[in-house]
């Protein structure tokens, strides 16, 4: 015959289902967060990487990248809302302090992380960013105007209540970039 203890410890099956759901429920919303949490990353990264393009415009109008034939270019990047999911680097040959299409030199068509698209930026028509040795001299021109400072805009259509900003002083010569909450 076996004798059953009255006062036996451990759980019982009910309290083992219940505990086995309530680590389900919590892996599952773990799991959901950190899905939105690698997105948004992908959406901060792909907005430090156009700054980094703006950056290595600069640096390559700084170093003289190219042949020696061709002394001092000026390289510049060139954004347009008809192509929103990417943007150019060039070496600007015409010399113009803006992109010009089949005049200057494409060195990279920058592609934008899917979902990702670029949303507006500084002024009212395409915008060419141009670095012109030796200092180099910065222009940051949108259609028929210059601007002494502009924005270029990101987004991302999961997260509309951020934005990502690039932000450049054409004085200094300093570009940032951080996402922020999107303007209504």
């Amino acid at each position: 015959m076996i004798k059953i203890k009255k006062n036996q410890a451990g759980f019982t099956l009910v309290e083992m289902m219940v505990m086995l759901v309530i680590f389900a429920v919590i892996f599952t919303l773990s799991l959901v967060n950190y899905r939105k949490g690698e997105r948004l990353e992908v959406f901060r990264l792909a907005t430090s990487g156009v700054a980094s393009a703006i950056r290595q415009a600069q640096t390559s109008a700084l170093t003289g990248f190219g042949s020696e034939a061709d002394l001092s270019p000026a390289y510049g990047v060139y954004f347009d809302l008809a192509a929103p999911d990417q943007y150019l680097f060039f070496k600007d040959d015409d010399n113009n302090q803006v992109y010009s299409a089949g005049l200057d030199e494409v060195i990279e068509t920058v592609f934008l992380p899917a979902e990702i698209e670029l949303s507006g930026y500084t002024g009212d028509g395409p915008v060419s960013i141009v670095f012109i040795p030796p200092k180099p001299t910065t222009y940051f021109t949108s259609g028929l105007a210059t601007f002494q400072s502009g924005e270029i805009t990101l987004r991302r259509e999961e997260f509309s209540t951020k934005e990502g900003l690039i932000t450049l002083n054409t004085f200094t010569g300093q570009v940032s970039a951080k996402l922020q909450e999107a303007a209504e």
